[in-house]
């Protein structure tokens, strides 16, 4: 017997914050929306807002691989079984020009933290939910992990925050892969022959890591405009490092800013953070610091570490869910 299934609809909408953006890039986006299983018009319903990862397309209907269902249908099934949220499921396109947008603010980029809040108004326009922020949550994996944690950190949309793996403690996370994002761009014959390679490829793992990188600096220089090249924190020529820019990023990570968020970081209701033990590019020893920098500071979370790495962890999604149904049905139980 199949598990019941809910149902995919999308909307399209005129972005006012991405109109005329640094990049060029379309400020027409559309917005994937999961209804769960046996919903009804009238139902209203909390929202999850899920954050792809770096270069993921804005979906949870798609299967990246043929193993395993979509994360849609196991958020559906998991629905069904009571062991999730009963809940709508938003997924933002915030993808740039340079794969993706971490989420935030950016001068050379765009203005994608004021886009996420503009997701939350037309969502709530559209659809029957429970428009407070307790009734929202933001949540995703890796850079979408990352944008998860910053929205709870910066703003105060969210009442609960799930962040898989989150970009964190940028010393571990970025720092080891510069020299081999170095090796990269000097085989493609610089930073600006290596960006040709967007829509010619190959577009192997070399090639996402050293994307990825160059994406990094675009999302956190607070300069526009700039050059990629520029926004690095090493010369990509001659690898010289550039201190004053590598502060630049470290003032977007959320190690660093933990300190000056506590009091919103008090006020959410869920606080989950995992990561993987044999995580492919060390992202552990960033969540690992930022795990004891929330410690240090008495912010309550929730923190567990599995036995996996950076792909291949969407059933993770799942524990975080069943801890979201408990704060949803405990503010149920609270309010009126």
């Amino acid at each position: 017997m199949s598990a019941p299934q809910g149902r995919r609809v999308s909307f399209t909408h005129e972005s006012k914050s991405l109109l005329d953006n640094p990049l060029g890039d379309p400020h027409h986006r559309t917005v994937e929306v999961l209804l769960p299983p046996g919903h009804h018009p009238g139902e209203r319903l909390p929202v999850l807002y899920w954050l792809p990862g770096f270069g993921a397309t804005a979906s949870l209907t798609t299967r990246g691989i043929v193993f395993g269902a979509p994360v849609a249908q196991q958020m559906w099934a998991a629905m069904a079984r009571g062991s999730a949220p009963r809940a709508l499921v938003a997924v933002p396109d915030c993808a740039t020009a340079f794969g993706g947008s971490q989420y935030i603010n950016s001068p050379a980029c765009g203005r994608y933290s004021d886009y996420l809040a503009e997701v939350v108004t037309e969502v709530d326009q559209r659809f029957r939910t429970r428009p407070e922020p307790a009734w929202r949550a933001v949540g995703g994996k890796s850079s979408g992990g990352y944008g998860a944690l910053i929205a709870g950190m910066r703003g105060d949309l969210f009442g609960a925050v799930v962040a898989h793996t989150p970009d964190a403690g940028f010393e571990h996370a970025y720092l080891p892969l510069l020299p081999g994002v170095l090796d990269t761009l000097r085989q493609a014959g610089g930073v600006t022959a290596f960006l040709a390679r967007r829509r010619t490829g190959p577009h192997d793992g070399p090639f996402m890591v050293a994307m990825s990188l160059v994406a990094m600096g675009m999302c956190y220089t607070p300069h526009a405009p700039t050059a990629p090249a520029d926004a690095l924190p090493c010369d990509p020529a001659t690898g010289v490092f550039r201190p004053e820019v590598w502060q630049e990023w470290l003032r977007h990570d959320p190690v660093h800013l933990v300190a000056g968020a506590l009091e919103r970081l008090r006020a959410l209701r869920l606080l989950y953070l995992d990561t993987g033990q044999r995580d492919e590019y060390h992202m552990h020893w960033g969540v690992r610091a930022l795990h004891a920098t929330l410690a240090r500071h008495g912010v309550a979370h929730e923190y567990q570490e599995h036995d996996g790495g950076h792909q291949g962890i969407e059933h993770r999604f799942l524990t975080s869910l069943s801890l979201l149904a408990r704060a949803w049905h405990t503010e149920r139980d609270d309010g009126p």
